[in-house]
C-alpha cells in the first residue's frame, strides 16, 4: 500500500510540474499586454534620464508596448527605488538607473526604505561608466597635479560641487588622499552648478559622463581624470585618477534594470532577453560612446551577483570618504 501511495504521489507531483512547465511559456508570451512604466530616480534631462529614455524607447520597439518613463527624483533615488519595490510584481513597473541607487542607501541613511537583497528582482546590466574630474576650461590646470597644487594654496577657501552621492564620495576620496581642505558645495542637479563653475566660485567637480561630455564638447569645461581603474575606451585620452597619483579609486557606475521582488522568472527572463538585445546593438554602442560609456550585458543571476558586490564596495567607499549616515 505504501508503495502504491508513493507511486501516486510521484505521479501527482510529476503531473503538476509538467503542467507548470507547459503553462509557463504560454503565460509569458502574453507579457506585455499593456504599457510598461519605467521609474527613474533623477530629474528629466539628467544623465539618468537620458539613458533611461534610450533604453525605454528600444524596449517599446522590441516589446511592442509603450515603455513610459516616470521621473521621481530625490533622496539619492530612494523615492524611485521604493516606488518600484512597493509596486505589483507583474513586470509593468521597472527601475532603470545606477546600481549605486540600490547599494548606497544601506550606508547613507540610518533608516533605508528598501533592502536591495530582498526587495528587487534584478533583470539585466545596461551601462558601464565612470565619473570625470573636471575644471573650468578657462582655468590653467592641465593635470590633477596642477589642480592639487592650486587647491593646497587656496586651503579652505577652495570648493567643489556635488549633485549626487558618487560625486561626493569621489571628491572626498581625492580630497583626503591629496591632503586638501577644500569645502563641499551641494547642488540639487548637475545643471545648477554650471554658472558657479564658469564664474570661478567653484574649483572642480566630479561629474557623471553624460553631463561631463556635453560640457567638454561645448568647450566650457576641461577633463582631468576618470574614476575607473582603467581608462574608458570612448574617452581613452583622459587618464585615470590612479594614474594621476590618487590611490584606491575604482568607481565604475554600473547601470541596471530591476523589478519588484516576486516578479515571475518568465517575465524577468523575457525582459533580460530584450535588454541584452539592446545592449548588443551597434546603435547602442555608438549612442553610449557619446557620453563616455559602454554597453554592459549579462544574465539576471550575474546582475544580482553584481549588486551584491556593489553592496560590499559601497561600504568601503563610505569608509574612505568618511561619510556618516543621515
Amino acid at each position: 500500500m505504501s508503495r502504491l501511495k508513493s507511486c501516486l504521489r510521484i505521479a501527482v507531483f510529476g503531473g503538476v510540474a509538467a503542467l507548470t512547465a507547459a503553462l509557463a511559456p504560454a503565460w509569458a508570451q502574453d507579457y506585455p499586454s499593456r504599457d510598461i512604466h519605467v521609474i527613474v530616480g533623477f530629474p528629466a534631462g539628467s544623465g539618468a534620464d537620458v539613458y533611461a529614455r534610450y533604453f525605454a524607447n528600444k524596449l517599446s520597439i522590441l516589446s511592442k508596448q509603450s515603455a513610459l518613463v516616470e521621473n521621481r527624483p530625490g533622496a539619492a533615488a530612494s523615492i524611485a527605488t521604493e516606488a518600484v519595490a512597493r509596486a505589483k510584481p507583474d513586470g509593468y513597473t521597472l527601475f532603470i538607473g545606477g546600481s549605486d541607487s540600490f547599494a548606497s542607501p544601506l550606508y547613507l541613511f540610518k533608516k533605508p526604505t528598501t533592502d536591495p537583497r530582498k526587495d528587487f528582482a534584478y533583470i539585466s546590466p545596461l551601462v558601464s561608466q565612470g565619473f570625470i574630474l573636471m575644471v573650468d576650461a578657462q582655468k590653467p590646470f592641465k593635470s590633477v597635479a596642477d589642480l592639487t597644487a592650486y587647491l593646497k594654496e587656496k586651503k579652505d577657501k577652495a570648493s567643489y560641487a556635488t549633485a549626487n552621492n558618487p560625486a561626493t564620495i569621489l571628491a572626498e576620496i581625492y580630497k583626503n588622499a591629496a591632503g586638501l581642505e577644500t569645502m563641499q558645495v551641494q547642488y540639487r542637479t548637475s545643471a545648477d552648478f554650471i554658472n558657479d563653475m564658469i564664474g570661478g566660485r567653484i574649483d572642480f567637480v566630479m561629474a557623471d559622463p553624460v553631463f561631463a561630455l556635453a560640457r567638454i564638447n561645448d568647450g566650457k569645461m576641461r577633463p582631468l581624470a576618470v574614476s575607473t581603474a582603467k581608462r574608458l575606451k570612448p574617452v581613452a585620452d583622459i587618464p585615470t585618477l590612479q594614474e594621476a597619483g590618487i590611490p584606491n579609486v575604482d568607481m565604475n557606475l554600473w547601470w541596471v534594470t530591476a523589478a519588484p521582488a516576486g516578479t515571475p522568472t518568465a517575465i524577468v527572463d523575457k525582459l533580460n532577453g530584450w535588454f541584452t538585445e539592446i545592449g548588443k546593438m551597434e546603435e547602442t554602442r555608438t549612442f553610449l560612446a557619446k557620453f563616455g560609456a559602454e554597453p554592459f550585458v549579462g544574465t539576471p543571476a550575474e546582475t544580482t551577483a553584481h549588486i551584491n558586490k556593489e553592496i560590499k564596495d559601497w561600504a568601503e567607499y563610505v569608509r574612505l570618504a568618511k561619510l556618516e549616515a543621515q
